[in-house]
This record gives C-alpha cells, structure tokens and sequence, in this order.
C-alpha cells in the first residue's frame, strides 16, 4: 500500500511543474497563442472565446484540455484547426455544463 501512495506522488511531483509552464502569450499580430504557438478557440482577435482574459477555460493554467503538452487537438502540429492563423474560429467550444469539446470529435 506505501508504494502505491508513494508512486502516485511521484507521479504527481513529475506532472506538477509541467502544468505550471503551460501559459499563453500574445505574438506581433496580437493573437492570443499557448506554448505550442496554436489556439483551439481560434483567433482571439476575431473571437471573444479564445482571448484568456474574457474566456478563463481558453487558458491552459485553467484548462488542461487546451494545453498542447496534455492534449494533442491543442497542438497546430497534430490539429491543423487549432491553428488560429488558417482556423479563425477553432475547434474547440464549451458546452452547456463548461466542459471542453472539439468539433473534429464529432465526426
């Protein structure tokens, strides 16, 4: 029984700081972009759901569901619609309850 509570802290200790690194900042153009230079809200200049300052779940510190390091649909690199420069309205959305989905899921 030590070893498991002692191997879920371990695993809670590596996970810990790479949760805290996740953060979005805003390039030239003043789009609001997470570490992996994507955005799954879209761009925020066109959409209010993507800016972190009117939309807390568009920021990964709140919502890792679009942090690319724990969700791939977050990365340009894998999900070519999170890309807010080719995408302006993302593929992610809220729903009803506040819980995070993708529009390429629903395929």
């Amino acid at each position: 029984m030590n070893s498991v509570v002692g191997l879920l802290l371990l695993i809670l200790c590596a996970l810990a700081p790479a949760a805290g690194l996740a953060q979005m900042h805003q390039d030239e153009a003043g789009r609001w972009l997470n570490e992996a230079g994507g955005n799954p809200f879209g761009d925020s200049r066109f959409n209010p759901m993507a800016d972190p300052t009117f939309n807390p779940m568009a920021d990964p510190t709140f919502n890792p569901n679009v942090d690319p390091t724990f969700n791939p649909k977050a990365d340009p690199a894998f999900n070519p619609m999170a890309d807010p420069t080719f995408n302006p309205m993302g593929d992610a959305f809220l729903t009803d309850d506040g819980t995070t989905r993708y529009r390429s899921d629903l395929d």
